[in-house]
């Protein structure tokens, strides 16, 4: 069995297909998938669309590559949702996220931290994990976790880079989301991390339609492309398959304990 913890499968480049690929996805064992909020006017179609699937579970929170349009009281309507969702008696909300730092956009980093430290006042306040956005600020996001004392952990998105940074947010109580960038050839750092870093720290992703395989044939990736992932940490792994099948879905479970077989 297998969880895909980052896919966007809310975005409109699915609509079309999203029935007959929830079907697919089952005859795989891909059993379930996990849908990341990025913005205030997607909330409510994530929200909709865990309760269409039963096996779409998501997260809400604010991108920071949509901080474009950010208000205070996104903050305010953010925590509502939360909490309403979080009662209920179908609650589907595994996460805070994805929320985090991104040093390639135009957004003043002093906006970015300031709605990122928020969103983790929210998340601790609520006992939720968090799914984490890091592009090139992992020092800084490490920093801020320390100082916002986070203790609920989480999953940080798209992982790319040294041991001893992934070790740094381990200890954090983070899992490290694998995705399409293993199937690379010209990924050899990250997948010398990998291959060293204790099989219970990841979790894997596809972050569908974005983050493409190695010469994906599609124009947008697909939660399909799991399983190539799967493969791909297989070959950098002394396990056996089985059991790196095993335990990644044995330590989705353990960030997000809601999901069930």
């Amino acid at each position: 069995m297998f969880v895909d913890s980052h896919c966007h499968l809310n975005f409109d480049c699915f609509k079309a297909e999203r029935a007959s690929l929830m079907q697919q996805l089952a005859e795989v064992k891909i059993n379930q998938v996990i849908v990341p909020g990025t913005d205030k006017s997607r909330w409510p179609e994530i929200i909709k669309l865990a309760a269409d699937y039963k096996n779409i579970y998501f997260a809400l929170g604010i991108h920071p590559h949509f901080l474009n349009t950010f208000e205070d009281a996104d903050l305010l309507l953010l925590t509502s949702l939360l909490v309403e969702t979080l009662a209920s008696e179908n609650n589907k909300c595994v996460a805070l996220g994805e929320i985090g730092l991104d040093k390639l956009i135009d957004t003043a980093p002093a906006l970015q931290e300031k709605v990122f430290l928020a969103q983790l006042a929210i998340a601790e306040s609520l006992k939720l994990p968090v799914i984490l956005h890091v592009v090139k600020t992992q020092s800084r996001v490490l920093a801020l976790l320390k100082q916002a004392k986070f203790s609920y952990g989480g999953v940080y998105h798209a992982f790319s880079g040294s041991e001893e940074i992934a070790k740094e947010f381990i200890k954090l109580g983070f899992k490290l989301g694998i995705g399409g960038v293993i199937t690379h050839p010209s990924a050899q750092k990250t997948k010398a991390t990998l291959s060293q870093l204790p099989l219970s720290s990841l979790v894997l992703e596809t972050d569908a339609p974005d983050m493409p395989i190695y010469q994906q044939s599609s124009s947008h990736n697909s939660p399909l492309n799991l399983i190539s992932i799967y493969q791909s940490l297989c070959n950098l792994r002394r396990e056996t398959p089985l059991a790196v099948q095993r335990q990644l879905y044995l330590n989705t479970q353990s960030i997000f304990p809601i999901i069930n077989d």
